[in-house]
């Protein structure tokens, strides 16, 4: 694309420039539209990708009887998490194969860890393989779940 323009020195008409600009500029505009298109996507996937990195989730440590072992009847199960559950929101089940035992209290936060969340088993269990599936939520209300299993010798 060739433009030409008027040059002038000390008011005078001195001549006429010309310029010549590459092929790609005329696609300048739609280069620009994208680029402020890409730029306005970033834009906001960039807040809710910080926020979701900076919100932590409620994530299972730790829990007696441990995932994988063979144990005594247990009297309670102890649920450790990564952060503060909200006990009201918590559940927590057990299962022997498919069938939901009715064998476990009220879940309960332990009084000196209050990431760890106590379950008393009210009723013996017998010999076994047994299922704990946990759905519960950390301070900033994200659901999390998960189950684990462990045997009754």
């Amino acid at each position: 694309m060739i433009d030409r323009c008027l040059a002038f020195t000390q008011g005078k008409i001195v001549g006429t420039l010309m310029y010549v600009f590459p092929p790609h500029s005329r696609s300048e505009p739609m280069s620009l539209r994208r680029t402020f298109i890409r730029s306005l996507l970033l834009g906001a996937a960039l807040p809710v990708a910080a926020i979701a990195a900076v919100l932590p989730h409620a994530k299972l440590k730790s829990s007696l009887p441990s995932a994988g072992t063979t144990v005594a009847a247990p009297k309670e199960l102890r649920l450790t998490f990564s952060e503060k559950i909200e006990i009201k929101i918590a559940k927590i089940t057990l299962l022997r194969g498919t069938e939901e035992l009715a064998a476990l209290g009220d879940v309960a936060a332990d009084s000196q860890a209050t990431e760890t969340v106590v379950i008393p088993v009210t009723k013996p269990l017998a010999a076994g393989s047994y299922t704990v599936k946990y759905r519960v939520a950390g301070p900033d209300g994200h659901p999390m779940g998960g189950s684990y299993v462990f045997s009754v010798k």
